[in-house]
């Protein structure tokens, strides 16, 4: 008998150590998409996804224009002020057709910012779109 108690009593508390409240257990986050501005010239695609060490990032860049030599998308995180941030950014310069995709976790997570861009052989920027806030 003193044995189902204290097997009874050791059940329970494993039940109770692993009730654990919704805060204390990692929270399953899901992954956004990132909706680029559009830009003759530059297809981009991405996701983002925040975790407990900052926002997880993948963007991906194509050349669609023939006579564009260089196609980017750009993510820029920001703190809470503005004062501090950061970028991501995917830029395919193989040419016609191509793309380069990046991924990486950045550590701000305030705001988030997107843009696309085209460059020259000179490495100039040589048309840009619209900054969107994604948040």
């Amino acid at each position: 008998m003193l044995r189902r108690i204290s097997l009874v009593a050791a059940s329970v508390a494993m039940l109770a150590l692993s009730a654990l409240p919704a805060s204390a257990a990692t929270m399953a986050s899901s992954t956004h998409k990132l909706n680029f501005p559009s830009l003759h010239g530059v297809r981009a695609w991405g996701t983002y996804t925040k975790t407990s060490r900052g926002v997880r990032l993948y963007v991906c860049a194509e050349d669609t224009a023939r006579g564009e030599f260089a196609a980017g998308a750009v993510v820029l995180a920001s703190n809470a002020s503005g004062s501090l941030h950061t970028n991501l950014g995917a830029v395919d310069m193989l040419g016609y057709q191509h793309t380069t995709c990046r991924s990486g976790i950045v550590h701000y997570t305030a705001h988030l910012k997107i843009y696309t861009f085209t460059g020259t052989s000179t490495g100039r920027i040589s048309s840009r779109s619209k900054t969107k806030t994604v948040y």
